[in-house]
């Protein structure tokens, strides 16, 4: 059902320190074996990097989760999970001013391609404890950190963290022989000691030369010591991956509509630096980047009297609006590599309300049929504010269509389970924390669900 009005979420009430706090209490009240892997050099306080990356055992993360989702004053609002690694995003605090929310990384093994470089079970039996404050806490040996921060980028992405390297060529060279011990059984001696020796000598071209052989030499190791499960494994990396790169689950959705002149645009735009970490990605929805389906993106985001030129034939409207149909569905299962929130201004069943501000020169009956094949948000917003403040804000509408699109929104939106009314007319923070608390709520019911459905 449509909510007319929604109290406002305050900004996060929860400091960094204590929600660091509350979740390691709680991860040791279940009994848990973990390690903070880097970026703890300034807890509890600050936090060095954009999230906080935890290890623990794969057969533990129902209990880690449940941890996280007992500390008070938070709230999960997104979850993604791959095969070596399972991302939380919490609503309620936040190590970086101006967000409101926190990325919690649970890695589950420390791999490449499911093939793992390092034991879990050995790193988190050799860490050693730290102490930040009030804050005690485990952290990986020096030799083990300095492996991960290395082979975290290098093994996966074929590339090196100007960040760390400094680091780990100062654990390397002051352990030499531990790091090659460390590396020689999933590695072999000939590379392990190539690139701890490269690693030493500050080579770093030459370093990044070493990820063919050294996912080689990863490969070949597994596959003649277990074959069976190097290819239960690998395959089940790329089950997951695919999973995550092509579900439409990994989608959130939050479309914006209202009169032209409600303040979309400048919603978003407020919206957008707030919402960071409620998902891996957030941005606002781009269209079709070329031909007429550019076109159609920049009649979208201009005022329905800005182009003076005439609505298209409905041929080409016709077509047009088919095309984009076809996009829209296939940037559902492409273009993102995680949990991705998108912030739309509009949407296509706009065109039977206002056909002007789309130069659609097609029948209006063609608009609504296609409109309700796009895919549908998780929640709509509809901006609803006093025909006279439309009017002073788009003063180059006429009274008549703003009458006639106010109509059409409101039976839209009352029509709809999924959808906000919010009242456009109040002061733009007002409005902002409206819109904000809508959101917050919507992706902590999805997440929810998400959540019960996994464990």
């Amino acid at each position: 059902m449509p909510r007319a009005s929604l109290q406002p979420l305050p900004p996060p009430a929860l400091p960094f320190s204590e929600f660091l706090s509350a979740l390691m209490g709680a991860l040791d009240q279940e009994g848990l074996r973990f390690c903070v892997l880097r970026n703890y050099q300034g807890f509890p306080t600050e936090n060095d990097g954009g999230d906080i990356d935890f290890l623990i055992l794969p057969s533990d993360l129902p209990r880690a989760i449940s941890a996280l989702r007992s500390v008070q004053g938070i709230r999960v609002v997104g979850y993604a999970e791959r095969t070596y690694v399972a991302s939380v995003f919490v609503e309620g605090t936040s190590a970086t001013s101006g967000c409101r929310s926190f990325q919690v990384d649970y890695f589950l093994s420390l791999s490449w391609k499911g093939l793992p470089y390092l034991p879990v079970d050995a790193v988190l039996q050799a860490s050693i404890p730290r102490r930040a404050g009030t804050l005690d806490f485990f952290v990986p040996s020096p030799v083990h950190e300095a492996i991960i921060s290395l082979l975290t980028c290098l093994i996966i992405s074929g590339w090196v963290k100007d960040k760390y390297f400094p680091g780990i060529q100062r654990t390397f060279a002051a352990d030499r022989s531990a790091v090659i011990a460390a590396l020689l059984p999933q590695f072999g001696i000939k590379s392990a000691t190539r690139l701890v020796d490269l690693v030493i000598d500050g080579d770093r071209q030459r370093v990044l030369g070493c990820v063919r052989s050294l996912r080689n030499s990863l490969a070949l190791h597994n596959l003649f010591h277990s074959p069976v499960h190097c290819f239960t494994a690998i395959s089940a990396h790329y089950a997951r991956e695919i999973a995550v790169r092509y579900s439409p689950r990994m989608i959130q959705t939050v479309c914006i509509v209202g009169p032209s002149g409600s303040g979309k645009s400048a919603l978003i735009a407020s919206l957008e630096p707030i919402l960071q970490s409620t998902a891996k990605f957030v941005q606002q929805r781009r269209r079709g980047p070329q031909g007429h389906l550019a076109e159609l993106q920049r009649s979208i985001t201009a005022s329905p009297h800005s182009n003076p030129e005439g609505p298209r034939s409905w041929l080409v409207s016709m077509i047009t609006l088919l095309l984009c149909l076809f996009k829209e569905w296939f940037d559902q299962f492409m273009g993102k590599k995680n949990l991705t929130l998108r912030l739309c201004k509009g949407c296509y069943r706009d065109l039977p309300i206002a056909p002007a501000s789309y130069r659609y020169g097609g029948p209006r009956w063609f608009a609504r049929w296609v409109g309700k094949l796009f895919p549908d948000p998780d929640l709509w917003i509809f901006l609803n504010a006093p025909v006279e403040v439309v009017q002073a804000r788009n003063q180059q509408l006429p009274l008549a269509e703003i009458l006639s699109q106010f109509e059409a929104y409101s039976a839209f939106a009352k029509s709809g389970e999924r959808c906000v009314i919010l009242d456009a007319s109040l002061p733009a923070e007002c409005v902002k924390e409206n819109a904000y608390a809508a959101i917050i709520d919507a992706l902590a019911h999805r997440a929810d669900n998400a959540l019960q459905t996994r464990f």
